[in-house]
């Protein structure tokens, strides 16, 4: 898979990090790139249209990152959908998190993001 294909869905509830991740992926050479500003909006984007990867916020208002891995998991056609958590937490995640795909630590570079994405997807 290369970067100009992959379709990726952004969850994050603060704007200045979707924008930041957007700059990176583009950078990274991404051109199709979804942003929601939360994880009920991320699971309405998820049944309109398919993604190659779900890159979400650990901690936002209402359904957290790590609700949203339990139901994207839970979801018959969306189980196997590589899912990278991001978080500005100082230590890794684990509680919760058996079926995460990959993490990156906010606020992230475009090299920390393209490390991550590829130990999920393999080079881009």
């Amino acid at each position: 898979m290369t970067a100009a294909n992959m379709k990726v869905l952004v969850v994050d509830d603060q704007q200045s990090m979707r924008g930041l991740a957007r700059q990176c992926l583009t950078r990274i050479g991404v051109r199709h790139v979804e942003m929601v500003p939360s994880a009920e909006e991320a699971m309405g984007a998820l049944e309109r249209a398919k993604f190659d990867l779900i890159i979400s916020d650990l901690n936002m208002e209402g359904m957290s990152g790590t609700d949203l891995l339990k139901k994207v998991r839970e979801h018959p056609v969306l189980q196997k959908m590589p899912f990278l958590l991001a978080t500005s937490e100082c230590y890794r995640p684990t509680e919760g998190l058996d079926e995460i795909s990959g993490f990156v630590a906010k606020p992230f570079s475009v090299a920390d993001l393209k490390t991550a994405i590829q130990g999920i997807v393999g080079t881009i």
